[in-house]
């Protein structure tokens, strides 16, 4: 069986539902830090041997190739078909200490490319690679193995919505428009916060 401590690191990989600022809270009080990450399946392989054998270990049987928690088969929005890639799901939850009733937030650490700790909010479609610890766990009869993130190494950091102008096929030029920073930080504020507000759909 896997020790307390044991860890893993995955990626890089891209950021599916991310949730590393704020916890999520939709389906637990406290909040639940979100981390999962896909990556092609030749890549996930050597990740999810390793952790098949860890969790063999502590339930004595083979994990679902196709739905555990520790990952699944990505799959396409529209067409339902596999993708190619592996979703780990990278996950923990704050927890209220026994002795003082205070909140145990267990937001993982954010680093940037440089290993600059950072404090930002990456969306969904930002590359990073996560490293996780290996928690095997037994309750109400159950056993199985989850994947805690420990830290996050951002490579390509999509915050505030939205393509990056790069993967839009647009490129820096010196012959036109420049916006002020005053200027840009407003289209910034507009285009995250102002017109989440205006849309219900999002």
């Amino acid at each position: 069986m896997a020790s307390k401590n044991e860890r893993v690191t995955i990626g890089p990989g891209y950021a599916v539902f991310p949730a590393l600022k704020v916890p999520d809270t939709k389906f637990d009080e406290l909040g639940q830090y979100k981390a999962d990450i896909s990556i092609p399946s030749k890549e996930a392989e050597p990740v999810m041997k390793k952790l098949s054998e860890v969790f063999k270990a502590h339930t004595g049987k083979a994990p679902s190739k196709s739905a555990n928690t520790m990952w699944y088969m990505e799959e396409d929005r529209d067409t339902g078909e596999e993708t190619g890639n592996v979703v780990f799901k990278c996950r923990v939850k704050n927890k209220r200490r026994k002795v003082d009733g205070k909140i145990w937030d267990r937001r993982p650490k954010l680093f940037d490319a440089a290993l600059k700790p950072v404090d930002v909010s990456p969306w969904g479609g930002s590359q990073y690679i996560v490293n996780a610890e290996v928690y095997c766990w037994d309750a109400g009869g159950k056993k199985g193995v989850s994947l805690q993130p420990v830290g996050v190494q951002l490579i390509k950091l999509i915050e505030g919505g939205g393509e990056a102008p790069e993967d839009m096929g647009f490129a820096k030029r010196d012959d036109g428009f420049v916006a002020d920073e005053d200027a840009s930080e407003g289209l910034t504020s507009q285009t995250s916060e102002d017109m989440e507000d205006d849309d219900g759909d999002f």
